[in-house]
Protein backbone atom coordinates (compact mmCIF):
# COMPACT_ATOMS: atom_id res chain seq x y z
CA UNK A 1 0.00 0.00 0.00
CA UNK A 2 3.35 2.42 0.30
CA UNK A 3 3.72 2.11 -3.19
CA UNK A 4 -0.07 2.94 -4.08
CA UNK A 5 -0.21 5.98 -1.33
CA UNK A 6 3.11 7.22 -3.74
CA UNK A 7 1.82 6.77 -6.49
CA UNK A 8 -1.44 8.18 -5.61
CA UNK A 9 0.66 11.03 -4.16
CA UNK A 10 2.39 11.91 -7.27
CA UNK A 11 -1.28 11.77 -9.22
CA UNK A 12 -2.67 14.42 -7.19
CA UNK A 13 -0.01 16.95 -7.74
CA UNK A 14 -0.23 16.23 -11.54
CA UNK A 15 -4.18 16.51 -11.33
CA UNK A 16 -3.65 19.88 -9.82
CA UNK A 17 -1.16 21.04 -11.86
CA UNK A 18 -3.53 23.13 -14.14
CA UNK A 19 -6.26 20.93 -12.98
CA UNK A 20 -8.72 23.34 -15.11
CA UNK A 21 -7.03 21.69 -17.94
CA UNK A 22 -6.89 18.35 -16.93
CA UNK A 23 -10.39 17.87 -16.75
CA UNK A 24 -11.38 19.36 -19.99
CA UNK A 25 -9.02 17.34 -22.00
CA UNK A 26 -9.55 14.25 -20.39
CA UNK A 27 -13.78 15.52 -20.38
CA UNK A 28 -13.31 15.99 -24.02
CA UNK A 29 -11.33 13.10 -25.22
CA UNK A 30 -13.72 10.61 -23.45
CA UNK A 31 -16.57 12.09 -24.77
CA UNK A 32 -15.29 11.56 -28.47
CA UNK A 33 -13.93 7.95 -27.68
CA UNK A 34 -17.37 7.16 -26.09
CA UNK A 35 -16.38 6.87 -22.33
CA UNK A 36 -19.50 9.28 -21.48
CA UNK A 37 -23.01 8.06 -22.80
CA UNK A 38 -24.93 11.27 -23.56
CA UNK A 39 -28.31 9.66 -23.81
CA UNK A 40 -28.18 8.13 -20.09
CA UNK A 41 -26.84 10.71 -18.14
CA UNK A 42 -28.43 11.86 -15.37
CA UNK A 43 -28.80 15.82 -15.72
CA UNK A 44 -30.88 15.24 -18.73
CA UNK A 45 -33.21 12.48 -17.69
CA UNK A 46 -34.10 13.78 -14.95
CA UNK A 47 -35.61 16.39 -16.52
CA UNK A 48 -37.56 14.72 -18.94
CA UNK A 49 -40.97 14.07 -18.92
CA UNK A 50 -42.16 10.53 -18.35
CA UNK A 51 -42.50 7.86 -21.40
CA UNK A 52 -45.73 6.92 -19.89
CA UNK A 53 -46.99 10.05 -19.94
CA UNK A 54 -45.98 11.13 -23.02
CA UNK A 55 -48.02 7.41 -23.99
CA UNK A 56 -51.20 8.03 -22.40
CA UNK A 57 -51.65 11.61 -24.21
CA UNK A 58 -51.25 9.97 -27.78
CA UNK A 59 -53.45 7.22 -27.13
CA UNK A 60 -56.26 10.11 -25.83
CA UNK A 61 -55.02 12.34 -29.28
CA UNK A 62 -56.06 8.87 -31.35
CA UNK A 63 -58.73 8.31 -29.72
CA UNK A 64 -60.13 11.81 -29.77
CA UNK A 65 -60.03 11.57 -33.61
CA UNK A 66 -61.34 8.52 -33.66
CA UNK A 67 -59.05 6.15 -35.67
CA UNK A 68 -61.03 3.25 -36.76
CA UNK A 69 -61.52 0.36 -39.04
CA UNK A 70 -64.72 1.62 -39.82
CA UNK A 71 -62.97 4.87 -41.93
CA UNK A 72 -62.54 3.79 -45.31
CA UNK A 73 -61.40 6.48 -46.95
CA UNK A 74 -57.77 6.67 -47.81
CA UNK A 75 -57.98 10.37 -47.95
CA UNK A 76 -59.08 10.62 -45.16
CA UNK A 77 -56.75 8.21 -43.08
CA UNK A 78 -54.06 9.76 -44.60
CA UNK A 79 -54.95 13.54 -43.15
CA UNK A 80 -56.06 12.14 -39.38
CA UNK A 81 -52.56 9.88 -39.76
CA UNK A 82 -51.24 13.03 -40.72
CA UNK A 83 -52.47 15.37 -37.79
CA UNK A 84 -51.94 12.49 -34.87
CA UNK A 85 -48.35 12.81 -36.03
CA UNK A 86 -48.58 16.66 -35.79
CA UNK A 87 -50.09 16.71 -32.19
CA UNK A 88 -47.62 14.12 -30.94
CA UNK A 89 -44.96 16.87 -31.95
CA UNK A 90 -46.70 19.60 -30.41
CA UNK A 91 -47.28 17.30 -27.54
CA UNK A 92 -43.28 16.95 -27.56
CA UNK A 93 -42.41 20.26 -27.66
CA UNK A 94 -45.09 21.13 -25.26
CA UNK A 95 -43.76 19.46 -22.65
CA UNK A 96 -39.99 19.57 -23.34
CA UNK A 97 -39.39 16.24 -25.23
CA UNK A 98 -36.78 17.64 -27.73
CA UNK A 99 -33.85 17.27 -25.84
CA UNK A 100 -32.66 20.65 -27.87
CA UNK A 101 -35.62 22.00 -25.81
CA UNK A 102 -34.58 20.18 -22.72
CA UNK A 103 -30.92 21.75 -23.13
CA UNK A 104 -32.18 25.35 -23.81
CA UNK A 105 -35.19 25.18 -20.77
CA UNK A 106 -31.19 23.92 -18.31
CA UNK A 107 -30.22 27.27 -19.71
CA UNK A 108 -33.31 29.14 -19.07
CA UNK A 109 -33.52 27.95 -15.47
CA UNK A 110 -29.89 28.64 -14.80
CA UNK A 111 -30.08 32.24 -16.28
CA UNK A 112 -33.24 32.96 -14.15
CA UNK A 113 -35.29 34.90 -16.78
CA UNK A 114 -38.83 35.24 -15.54
CA UNK A 115 -41.23 33.23 -17.08
CA UNK A 116 -43.99 35.48 -17.44
CA UNK A 117 -41.72 38.61 -17.96
CA UNK A 118 -41.79 37.84 -21.95
CA UNK A 119 -38.06 37.99 -21.79
CA UNK A 120 -37.47 34.74 -22.70
CA UNK A 121 -36.35 35.46 -26.58
CA UNK A 122 -33.89 32.58 -27.37
CA UNK A 123 -35.05 30.50 -24.53
CA UNK A 124 -38.16 29.11 -25.60
CA UNK A 125 -37.23 25.60 -25.16
CA UNK A 126 -40.18 23.86 -26.03
CA UNK A 127 -40.34 25.58 -29.47
CA UNK A 128 -37.60 24.22 -30.45
CA UNK A 129 -38.05 21.62 -33.21
CA UNK A 130 -36.22 22.61 -36.63
CA UNK A 131 -33.28 23.44 -37.57
CA UNK A 132 -30.07 21.51 -38.02
CA UNK A 133 -28.62 21.65 -34.77
CA UNK A 134 -32.28 20.86 -32.97
CA UNK A 135 -32.21 18.20 -35.03
CA UNK A 136 -28.78 16.51 -34.16
CA UNK A 137 -28.88 17.14 -30.72
CA UNK A 138 -32.37 15.32 -31.11
CA UNK A 139 -30.81 12.67 -32.85
CA UNK A 140 -27.56 12.47 -31.00
CA UNK A 141 -29.28 12.44 -27.36
CA UNK A 142 -32.06 10.21 -28.41
CA UNK A 143 -29.09 7.51 -29.83
CA UNK A 144 -26.58 7.46 -27.10
CA UNK A 145 -24.41 7.59 -29.78
CA UNK A 146 -22.54 10.80 -31.33
CA UNK A 147 -22.16 9.01 -34.95
CA UNK A 148 -25.15 7.24 -34.41
CA UNK A 149 -26.85 10.79 -33.83
CA UNK A 150 -24.99 12.36 -36.42
CA UNK A 151 -25.71 9.54 -39.35
CA UNK A 152 -29.35 9.55 -37.88
CA UNK A 153 -29.57 13.47 -38.55
CA UNK A 154 -28.46 13.88 -42.00
CA UNK A 155 -30.90 11.33 -42.49
CA UNK A 156 -33.64 13.36 -41.26
CA UNK A 157 -32.55 16.65 -42.71
CA UNK A 158 -31.53 15.61 -46.09
CA UNK A 159 -33.46 12.48 -47.16
CA UNK A 160 -36.37 12.92 -45.11
CA UNK A 161 -36.10 9.78 -43.24
CA UNK A 162 -36.87 8.05 -46.51
CA UNK A 163 -33.41 5.54 -46.21
CA UNK A 164 -34.28 2.87 -44.01
CA UNK A 165 -32.85 1.85 -40.51
CA UNK A 166 -30.99 -1.22 -41.74
CA UNK A 167 -29.15 1.09 -44.37
CA UNK A 168 -28.49 3.55 -42.10
CA UNK A 169 -27.07 1.31 -38.98
CA UNK A 170 -24.60 -0.03 -41.68
CA UNK A 171 -23.37 3.09 -42.62
CA UNK A 172 -23.31 4.46 -39.20
CA UNK A 173 -21.29 1.24 -38.40
CA UNK A 174 -18.82 1.38 -41.36
CA UNK A 175 -18.06 5.05 -40.17
CA UNK A 176 -18.14 4.12 -36.32
CA UNK A 177 -15.39 1.83 -37.31
CA UNK A 178 -12.99 4.31 -38.93
CA UNK A 179 -13.19 7.17 -36.46
CA UNK A 180 -12.51 4.49 -33.83
CA UNK A 181 -9.62 3.42 -36.21
CA UNK A 182 -8.09 6.81 -36.55
CA UNK A 183 -9.61 9.29 -34.65
CA UNK A 184 -10.50 7.47 -31.18
CA UNK A 185 -7.21 5.51 -30.50
CA UNK A 186 -5.18 7.71 -31.91
CA UNK A 187 -6.97 10.66 -29.27
CA UNK A 188 -6.70 7.93 -26.29
CA UNK A 189 -2.69 7.58 -27.21
CA UNK A 190 -2.64 11.32 -27.83
CA UNK A 191 -4.19 11.67 -24.42
CA UNK A 192 -1.19 9.60 -22.50
CA UNK A 193 1.52 11.56 -24.56
CA UNK A 194 -0.12 14.74 -22.63
CA UNK A 195 -0.19 12.70 -19.61
CA UNK A 196 3.32 11.19 -19.74
CA UNK A 197 5.19 15.00 -20.39
CA UNK A 198 2.59 16.56 -18.09
CA UNK A 199 3.44 14.74 -15.31
CA UNK A 200 7.23 16.18 -15.53
CA UNK A 201 6.45 19.10 -17.56
CA UNK A 202 3.99 22.13 -16.08
CA UNK A 203 4.31 24.05 -19.74
CA UNK A 204 3.27 21.21 -21.07
CA UNK A 205 0.32 22.07 -24.12
CA UNK A 206 -3.32 20.94 -24.70
CA UNK A 207 -2.08 20.28 -28.59
CA UNK A 208 0.13 17.48 -27.04
CA UNK A 209 -2.94 15.41 -27.65
CA UNK A 210 -2.66 15.31 -31.66
CA UNK A 211 1.13 14.15 -30.63
CA UNK A 212 0.62 11.28 -33.18
CA UNK A 213 -0.67 13.17 -35.55
CA UNK A 214 2.00 16.26 -35.22
CA UNK A 215 4.89 13.19 -36.21
CA UNK A 216 2.83 11.42 -39.22
CA UNK A 217 2.57 7.95 -37.24
CA UNK A 218 -0.98 7.36 -37.26
CA UNK A 219 -1.36 4.33 -39.35
CA UNK A 220 1.03 2.23 -37.19
CA UNK A 221 -0.43 3.50 -34.01
CA UNK A 222 -3.51 2.94 -35.40
CA UNK A 223 -2.93 -0.30 -36.66
CA UNK A 224 -1.54 -1.28 -33.33
CA UNK A 225 -4.22 -0.33 -31.43
CA UNK A 226 -6.67 -2.34 -33.90
CA UNK A 227 -5.13 -5.45 -33.05
CA UNK A 228 -5.16 -4.56 -29.04
CA UNK A 229 -8.94 -4.45 -29.34
CA UNK A 230 -9.02 -7.19 -31.64
CA UNK A 231 -6.88 -9.68 -29.72
CA UNK A 232 -8.65 -8.60 -26.88
CA UNK A 233 -12.18 -9.36 -27.72
CA UNK A 234 -11.04 -12.98 -28.97
CA UNK A 235 -9.65 -13.28 -24.94
CA UNK A 236 -12.64 -11.95 -24.17
CA UNK A 237 -14.47 -15.37 -25.10
CA UNK A 238 -12.62 -17.33 -22.41
CA UNK A 239 -13.36 -14.95 -19.63
CA UNK A 240 -10.16 -15.15 -17.54
CA UNK A 241 -8.07 -15.23 -20.28
CA UNK A 242 -9.75 -11.52 -21.08
CA UNK A 243 -8.87 -10.39 -17.75
CA UNK A 244 -5.34 -11.04 -17.66
CA UNK A 245 -4.96 -9.73 -21.32
CA UNK A 246 -6.69 -6.75 -20.10
CA UNK A 247 -3.92 -5.31 -17.86
CA UNK A 248 -1.09 -7.51 -20.22
CA UNK A 249 -2.67 -5.08 -23.01
CA UNK A 250 -2.85 -2.37 -20.49
CA UNK A 251 0.53 -0.59 -21.17
CA UNK A 252 0.37 -0.57 -25.24
CA UNK A 253 -1.08 2.93 -25.32
CA UNK A 254 1.35 4.34 -23.07
CA UNK A 255 4.39 3.02 -25.21
CA UNK A 256 3.11 3.87 -28.40
CA UNK A 257 3.09 7.49 -26.92
CA UNK A 258 6.38 7.23 -26.27
CA UNK A 259 7.36 5.51 -29.25
CA UNK A 260 4.84 5.13 -32.05
CA UNK A 261 7.53 3.90 -34.88
CA UNK A 262 7.79 0.55 -33.01
CA UNK A 263 6.52 -3.07 -34.47
CA UNK A 264 2.92 -4.57 -33.44
CA UNK A 265 5.18 -7.51 -31.93
CA UNK A 266 7.67 -5.13 -29.79
CA UNK A 267 4.65 -3.64 -28.77
CA UNK A 268 2.79 -6.33 -27.45
CA UNK A 269 6.16 -7.82 -26.12
CA UNK A 270 7.32 -5.05 -24.16
CA UNK A 271 4.03 -4.57 -22.56
CA UNK A 272 3.80 -8.35 -21.14
CA UNK A 273 7.33 -7.43 -20.14
CA UNK A 274 6.18 -4.46 -18.03
CA UNK A 275 3.48 -6.04 -16.82
CA UNK A 276 5.05 -9.45 -15.63
CA UNK A 277 3.99 -10.07 -11.67
CA UNK A 278 2.59 -7.21 -11.53
CA UNK A 279 -1.65 -7.89 -12.77
CA UNK A 280 -2.79 -8.64 -9.40
CA UNK A 281 -1.53 -5.54 -8.53
CA UNK A 282 -2.82 -3.30 -10.77
CA UNK A 283 -6.42 -4.84 -10.63
CA UNK A 284 -6.24 -4.21 -6.90
CA UNK A 285 -5.37 -0.57 -8.10
CA UNK A 286 -8.84 -0.50 -10.07
CA UNK A 287 -10.90 -1.79 -6.94
CA UNK A 288 -9.32 1.09 -5.04
CA UNK A 289 -10.92 3.48 -7.23
CA UNK A 290 -14.44 1.48 -7.68
CA UNK A 291 -15.87 3.00 -4.58
CA UNK A 292 -15.20 6.86 -6.03
CA UNK A 293 -17.37 6.18 -9.07
CA UNK A 294 -20.07 4.55 -7.25
CA UNK A 295 -20.16 7.87 -5.21
CA UNK A 296 -20.21 9.73 -8.38
CA UNK A 297 -23.13 8.08 -9.68
CA UNK A 298 -25.35 9.75 -7.20
CA UNK A 299 -24.06 13.30 -8.34
CA UNK A 300 -25.04 12.59 -11.85
CA UNK A 301 -21.19 11.91 -12.99
CA UNK A 302 -20.50 15.23 -12.05
CA UNK A 303 -17.42 13.78 -9.67
CA UNK A 304 -16.15 11.81 -12.25
CA UNK A 305 -15.94 14.43 -14.74
CA UNK A 306 -14.47 16.98 -12.31
CA UNK A 307 -12.22 14.50 -10.02
CA UNK A 308 -12.24 10.73 -10.65
CA UNK A 309 -11.68 10.53 -14.20
CA UNK A 310 -8.84 12.90 -14.27
CA UNK A 311 -7.19 11.50 -11.19
CA UNK A 312 -7.34 8.13 -12.24
CA UNK A 313 -5.73 8.86 -15.87
CA UNK A 314 -2.84 10.77 -13.95
CA UNK A 315 -2.50 7.62 -11.50
CA UNK A 316 -2.69 5.42 -14.48
CA UNK A 317 0.35 7.45 -16.16
CA UNK A 318 2.17 7.31 -12.86
CA UNK A 319 2.00 3.49 -12.35
CA UNK A 320 3.27 3.24 -16.42
CA UNK A 321 6.27 5.45 -15.08
CA UNK A 322 6.52 3.22 -12.22
CA UNK A 323 6.78 0.19 -14.50
CA UNK A 324 8.70 2.10 -16.90
CA UNK A 325 11.58 2.73 -14.55
CA UNK A 326 11.24 -0.94 -13.06
CA UNK A 327 11.29 -2.44 -16.57
CA UNK A 328 14.42 -0.29 -16.97
CA UNK A 329 16.05 -1.11 -13.52
CA UNK A 330 15.40 -4.97 -14.33
CA UNK A 331 17.36 -4.24 -17.74
CA UNK A 332 15.23 -6.40 -19.78
CA UNK A 333 16.32 -7.08 -23.55
CA UNK A 334 13.67 -4.39 -24.88
CA UNK A 335 14.27 -1.44 -22.72
CA UNK A 336 16.15 -0.06 -25.72
CA UNK A 337 12.64 0.56 -26.56
CA UNK A 338 11.49 3.44 -24.27
CA UNK A 339 13.77 6.16 -26.29
CA UNK A 340 12.58 9.10 -25.13
CA UNK A 341 15.27 10.44 -23.19
CA UNK A 342 12.89 14.00 -21.96
CA UNK A 343 10.55 11.09 -20.15
CA UNK A 344 13.52 10.20 -17.61
CA UNK A 345 13.40 13.16 -15.49
CA UNK A 346 12.70 12.31 -11.71
CA UNK A 347 11.02 16.60 -10.67
CA UNK A 348 8.40 18.10 -12.24
CA UNK A 349 9.66 21.65 -13.86
CA UNK A 350 7.77 24.43 -14.86
CA UNK A 351 9.14 24.39 -18.51
CA UNK A 352 7.76 22.67 -21.09
CA UNK A 353 8.58 19.48 -22.99
CA UNK A 354 12.22 19.61 -24.86
CA UNK A 355 11.30 18.77 -28.21
CA UNK A 356 14.66 18.68 -29.63
CA UNK A 357 15.12 15.30 -27.57
CA UNK A 358 13.21 13.44 -29.54
CA UNK A 359 14.30 10.86 -31.66
CA UNK A 360 11.71 12.17 -34.21
CA UNK A 361 11.22 15.01 -36.27
CA UNK A 362 7.69 16.23 -37.09
CA UNK A 363 5.91 15.12 -40.25
CA UNK A 364 6.59 17.61 -43.24
CA UNK A 365 2.93 20.20 -43.43
CA UNK A 366 2.30 21.52 -47.16
CA UNK A 367 2.58 25.48 -46.71
CA UNK A 368 -1.11 26.36 -47.53
CA UNK A 369 -1.62 29.36 -49.95
CA UNK A 370 -1.35 32.67 -47.59
CA UNK A 371 -2.66 35.97 -48.29
CA UNK A 372 -2.57 39.42 -47.20
CA UNK A 373 -5.86 39.55 -45.32
CA UNK A 374 -4.28 42.95 -43.54
CA UNK A 375 -5.05 45.02 -46.70
CA UNK A 376 -6.93 47.81 -47.66
CA UNK A 377 -9.53 47.17 -50.51
CA UNK A 378 -10.08 50.01 -53.24
CA UNK A 379 -13.99 51.06 -53.54
CA UNK A 380 -13.91 49.57 -56.98
CA UNK A 381 -13.17 45.88 -55.51
CA UNK A 382 -15.66 46.64 -52.20
CA UNK A 383 -18.32 47.10 -55.05
CA UNK A 384 -17.51 43.96 -56.19
CA UNK A 385 -17.20 41.72 -53.18
CA UNK A 386 -20.64 43.01 -52.13
CA UNK A 387 -22.37 41.85 -55.72
CA UNK A 388 -20.00 38.89 -55.37
CA UNK A 389 -21.37 37.74 -51.74
CA UNK A 390 -24.94 39.22 -52.84
CA UNK A 391 -25.35 36.68 -55.46
CA UNK A 392 -23.48 33.81 -53.68
CA UNK A 393 -26.51 34.34 -51.08
CA UNK A 394 -29.13 34.48 -53.29
CA UNK A 395 -27.53 31.32 -55.26
CA UNK A 396 -27.45 29.25 -51.74
CA UNK A 397 -30.80 29.83 -50.90
CA UNK A 398 -32.77 29.64 -54.08
CA UNK A 399 -31.20 26.11 -53.79
CA UNK A 400 -31.52 25.54 -50.70
CA UNK A 401 -35.18 26.42 -50.06
CA UNK A 402 -35.78 23.96 -53.78
CA UNK A 403 -33.99 21.30 -52.04
CA UNK A 404 -35.89 21.81 -48.77
CA UNK A 405 -39.34 22.35 -50.13
CA UNK A 406 -38.87 21.88 -54.10
CA UNK A 407 -40.05 25.27 -54.52
CA UNK A 408 -37.96 27.09 -57.25
CA UNK A 409 -37.92 30.81 -56.54
CA UNK A 410 -36.80 33.84 -56.10
CA UNK A 411 -35.38 34.36 -52.97
CA UNK A 412 -35.29 38.05 -50.93
CA UNK A 413 -37.02 40.98 -51.07
CA UNK A 414 -35.46 42.43 -54.39
CA UNK A 415 -36.25 41.40 -57.85
CA UNK A 416 -32.79 40.72 -59.31
CA UNK A 417 -30.70 38.14 -58.75
CA UNK A 418 -28.93 39.48 -55.10
CA UNK A 419 -29.46 39.35 -51.55
CA UNK A 420 -27.93 42.93 -50.54
CA UNK A 421 -27.79 41.17 -46.68
CA UNK A 422 -25.05 39.09 -47.38
CA UNK A 423 -22.97 41.64 -49.50
CA UNK A 424 -23.81 43.95 -46.44
CA UNK A 425 -22.65 41.34 -43.84
CA UNK A 426 -19.15 40.63 -45.54
CA UNK A 427 -18.60 44.07 -46.45
CA UNK A 428 -19.28 45.18 -42.71
CA UNK A 429 -16.98 42.38 -41.64
CA UNK A 430 -14.17 43.74 -43.93
CA UNK A 431 -14.28 47.05 -43.24
CA UNK A 432 -15.52 47.35 -39.36
CA UNK A 433 -13.57 44.45 -38.01
CA UNK A 434 -10.51 45.50 -39.88
CA UNK A 435 -8.63 45.88 -36.41
CA UNK A 436 -9.69 42.25 -35.48
CA UNK A 437 -7.95 40.85 -37.94
CA UNK A 438 -4.92 39.92 -36.19
CA UNK A 439 -7.34 37.67 -33.91
CA UNK A 440 -9.22 35.23 -35.09
CA UNK A 441 -11.37 34.47 -31.88
CA UNK A 442 -12.33 37.79 -31.43
CA UNK A 443 -12.65 37.85 -35.56
CA UNK A 444 -15.63 35.41 -34.92
CA UNK A 445 -17.40 36.36 -32.11
CA UNK A 446 -17.10 40.32 -33.47
CA UNK A 447 -19.00 38.58 -37.09
CA UNK A 448 -21.48 37.26 -34.78
CA UNK A 449 -22.17 40.09 -33.19
CA UNK A 450 -22.41 42.42 -36.20
CA UNK A 451 -24.34 39.81 -38.44
CA UNK A 452 -26.30 38.90 -35.84
CA UNK A 453 -27.72 42.51 -35.33
CA UNK A 454 -27.63 43.24 -39.26
CA UNK A 455 -30.01 40.59 -39.35
CA UNK A 456 -32.39 41.10 -36.60
CA UNK A 457 -32.83 44.60 -37.90
CA UNK A 458 -33.22 43.96 -41.26
CA UNK A 459 -35.80 41.33 -40.19
CA UNK A 460 -37.62 43.46 -37.84
CA UNK A 461 -37.64 46.28 -40.69
CA UNK A 462 -39.29 44.58 -43.29
CA UNK A 463 -42.04 43.29 -40.79
CA UNK A 464 -42.70 46.84 -39.76
CA UNK A 465 -42.66 48.58 -43.65
CA UNK A 466 -44.34 45.04 -45.14
CA UNK A 467 -46.10 43.02 -42.87
CA UNK A 468 -44.68 40.28 -43.67
CA UNK A 469 -41.69 37.60 -43.36
CA UNK A 470 -38.97 36.63 -45.47
CA UNK A 471 -37.13 34.70 -42.59
CA UNK A 472 -38.64 32.97 -39.36
CA UNK A 473 -36.41 30.51 -37.38
CA UNK A 474 -39.40 30.09 -34.93
CA UNK A 475 -39.02 26.05 -34.13
CA UNK A 476 -35.26 26.71 -34.20
CA UNK A 477 -32.65 26.09 -31.46
CA UNK A 478 -31.96 28.99 -29.39
CA UNK A 479 -34.17 31.95 -31.53
CA UNK A 480 -34.31 35.08 -30.21
CA UNK A 481 -38.03 36.04 -32.33
CA UNK A 482 -37.58 33.78 -34.76
CA UNK A 483 -35.50 36.89 -36.36
CA UNK A 484 -31.98 34.79 -35.58
CA UNK A 485 -30.65 31.65 -34.54
CA UNK A 486 -28.03 30.28 -32.75
CA UNK A 487 -27.26 27.82 -35.76
CA UNK A 488 -27.14 30.96 -37.99
CA UNK A 489 -24.98 33.36 -35.64
CA UNK A 490 -22.10 30.59 -35.86
CA UNK A 491 -22.51 30.03 -39.71
CA UNK A 492 -22.09 33.79 -39.55
CA UNK A 493 -19.05 33.40 -37.49
CA UNK A 494 -17.18 31.12 -39.61
CA UNK A 495 -18.38 32.84 -42.97
CA UNK A 496 -16.80 36.49 -41.27
CA UNK A 497 -13.38 33.93 -40.88
CA UNK A 498 -13.54 32.55 -44.36
CA UNK A 499 -14.20 36.18 -45.81
CA UNK A 500 -11.79 37.52 -43.91
CA UNK A 501 -8.49 35.10 -44.13
CA UNK A 502 -9.73 33.50 -47.58
CA UNK A 503 -12.22 34.51 -50.15
CA UNK A 504 -11.61 38.41 -49.79
CA UNK A 505 -8.02 38.32 -50.60
CA UNK A 506 -8.52 35.39 -53.42
CA UNK A 507 -11.40 37.18 -54.62
CA UNK A 508 -9.30 41.47 -54.48
CA UNK A 509 -6.14 39.44 -56.43
CA UNK A 510 -8.77 38.77 -59.18
CA UNK A 511 -10.29 41.91 -59.44
CA UNK A 512 -7.28 43.72 -59.37
CA UNK A 513 -6.38 41.57 -63.03
CA UNK A 514 -9.15 43.61 -64.64
CA UNK A 515 -8.32 46.23 -66.47
CA UNK A 516 -8.93 49.46 -64.18
CA UNK A 517 -11.30 51.04 -66.93
CA UNK A 518 -13.80 48.42 -67.76
CA UNK A 519 -13.40 47.65 -63.79
CA UNK A 520 -14.77 50.76 -62.87
CA UNK A 521 -17.64 50.75 -65.81
CA UNK A 522 -18.93 47.65 -65.04
CA UNK A 523 -19.06 48.65 -60.77
CA UNK A 524 -21.31 51.71 -62.19
CA UNK A 525 -23.63 49.53 -64.18
CA UNK A 526 -24.35 46.82 -61.42
CA UNK A 527 -25.06 49.81 -58.87
CA UNK A 528 -27.16 51.57 -61.45
CA UNK A 529 -29.01 48.21 -61.62
CA UNK A 530 -29.18 47.69 -58.25
CA UNK A 531 -30.60 50.65 -57.67
CA UNK A 532 -33.36 50.54 -59.75
CA UNK A 533 -34.10 47.35 -58.11
CA UNK A 534 -34.06 48.91 -55.32
CA UNK A 535 -36.65 51.74 -56.01
CA UNK A 536 -38.99 49.08 -57.82
CA UNK A 537 -39.21 46.62 -54.81
CA UNK A 538 -39.74 49.44 -52.31
CA UNK A 539 -42.95 49.79 -54.44
CA UNK A 540 -43.73 45.98 -54.87
CA UNK A 541 -41.70 44.01 -53.47
CA UNK A 542 -40.94 40.32 -54.08
CA UNK A 543 -43.26 38.27 -52.58
CA UNK A 544 -44.94 34.63 -52.96
CA UNK A 545 -44.78 31.00 -52.25
CA UNK A 546 -41.35 30.06 -50.87
CA UNK A 547 -40.57 33.81 -50.24
CA UNK A 548 -42.78 35.12 -47.74
CA UNK A 549 -44.66 34.45 -45.11
CA UNK A 550 -47.33 36.71 -44.07
CA UNK A 551 -47.40 38.25 -40.35
CA UNK A 552 -50.18 36.38 -38.84
CA UNK A 553 -50.61 35.68 -34.80
CA UNK A 554 -48.21 32.54 -33.89
CA UNK A 555 -49.39 29.29 -33.48
CA UNK A 556 -51.32 28.69 -29.58
CA UNK A 557 -48.79 25.16 -30.00
CA UNK A 558 -50.52 23.57 -27.67
CA UNK A 559 -52.28 19.28 -28.05
CA UNK A 560 -56.02 20.67 -27.82
CA UNK A 561 -56.05 22.86 -30.87
CA UNK A 562 -54.14 20.45 -32.79
CA UNK A 563 -56.61 18.02 -32.38
CA UNK A 564 -59.84 20.29 -32.74
CA UNK A 565 -57.88 21.61 -36.07
CA UNK A 566 -57.84 25.31 -35.03
CA UNK A 567 -54.19 25.13 -34.48
CA UNK A 568 -53.21 27.79 -38.32
CA UNK A 569 -50.50 25.19 -39.22
CA UNK A 570 -52.97 22.68 -39.53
Amino acid sequence: MDRFAKLLKRSARTYKTHWIGNIVIVFLVNVIIGGYALSSSGLINSIQPYEPIKNTAIDVIEDKIQINDRLIDRDTLDKLDSRTDKAIKTFERATGNSNAGTISELIYGISGFNENSGEKGIFEGTEYYRGVITTTINKITASGSIVFGIVQAVNTLIFKDKIANSIVILVATLFLLLITIFVKNILSVGMCRYFEEHRLYKGTRADRVLFIYRYGKALNVAKIMFLRSMFQVFWDLTIIGGFIKYYEYSMIPYILAENPTISSKEAFRLSKEMTKGYKKRLFLYDIIFIPGFLISSFSFNILSILLFDPLKTCFNTEVFADLRKTAMDRDIPEKKLFWDRGLDLEDMRNSTYPEAVFPLKPASHRNWLKYDYERDYTFSSIVLLFFTYSIVGWVWEVFYNLFDTGLLSNRGTLNGPWLPIYGCGGLLIIMILKPLRRHPVLMFIGAVILCGGLEYFTSWMLEQLFHSKWWDYTGMFMNLNGRICLEGLIIFGVAGLMFTYIFSPILDNVFRKIPANFRTSFCAILLAIFILDVMFSVASPNRGAGITEEDTYRPSNTVASVIEGTDPGT
